[in-house]
Order: structure tokens, then C-alpha cells, then sequence
């Protein structure tokens, strides 16, 4: 009987000190995400890259990056960065987002539209002479 109370006190003295060791902070999320996941070239798209560890740049054909991802000026959420990018002028597809947190690669994918036409612009190219009449009406 002794036995059994000796062995019952050194589990509750364990116990506390068992959880605490294997009690952790969950890992803060991962992800890349845009503003919107399709456009026609030179519209802005807005990229946020959350990632606890070291974080490489983010690659694609889809996207002419031009703020880089990097942290809110005034120190909010410190794992998350935040970057501009304009959709580029490449044919019209499906492309891969990427970049690498903690050496581990991040993918999303984003579908370039055919380029929108400009206001004023011909969409059917005439064939042929212009028809201004016989000349009759001279």
C-alpha cells in the first residue's frame, strides 16, 4: 500500500512538469494571399505573405512586383508582410505566386486575362476600298 501512494504522489509531482514540457505555442499561419486571383495586364494587385521564420521573395510571371512584401511601418503583426504588384503583360494563363518561409515553398495561382481594348480602338479592321458612293451625286 505503501508502494502505491509513493508511485500515486510522484505522478502528481510529474504531471505539471510532463505538461509543461510538452505544451507549445501553436506555429503562427503561413500563406501568401492577393487582393484577386485573376486580371488583365497593368491592374494593381495587392500581396500579403504571412510567415514566422525567414521569408524569400515572392517569383512569378503573372506579377510585376513593385513594392516588395515587407513589414507595416508602424510594427502590426510583425509576421505578416505587405507588397504591391501590377498583373504584367504576359499571354493570358494560369501562373504560379511562390515564395519560401523558412526554406519551404508557398504557392497560390493567379490567371492573367487577355488585355482589355482601348476605349476608342477598332475592334474589326475594315477590308477594302472605303465606299464613299459612285460619284454620281457630284
Amino acid at each position: 500500500m505503501k508502494i502505491l501512494s509513493l508511485t500515486a504522489a510522484f505522478l502528481l509531482v510529474l504531471t505539471p512538469a510532463a505538461a509543461a514540457q510538452t505544451t507549445s505555442p501553436p506555429p503562427l499561419p503561413t500563406w501568401l494571399k492577393l487582393s484577386v486571383y485573376s486580371g488583365h495586364p497593368g491592374e494593381k494587385v495587392s500581396l500579403t505573405v504571412a510567415c514566422d521564420g525567414e521569408a524569400g521573395p515572392v517569383t512569378t510571371k503573372a506579377l510585376r512586383i513593385t513594392t516588395p512584401p515587407a513589414p507595416n511601418a508602424e510594427g502590426h503583426q510583425p509576421w505578416a508582410l505587405f507588397g504591391e504588384s501590377v498583373v504584367a503583360a504576359v499571354a493570358p494563363a494560369t501562373y504560379p505566386v511562390s515564395f519560401r518561409c523558412a526554406g519551404e515553398p508557398v504557392t497560390v495561382r493567379f490567371t492573367v486575362l487577355a488585355a482589355k481594348s482601348r476605349p476608342g480602338q477598332v475592334k474589326v479592321v475594315p477590308h477594302g476600298a472605303p465606299r464613299t458612293g459612285d460619284g454620281s451625286a457630284a
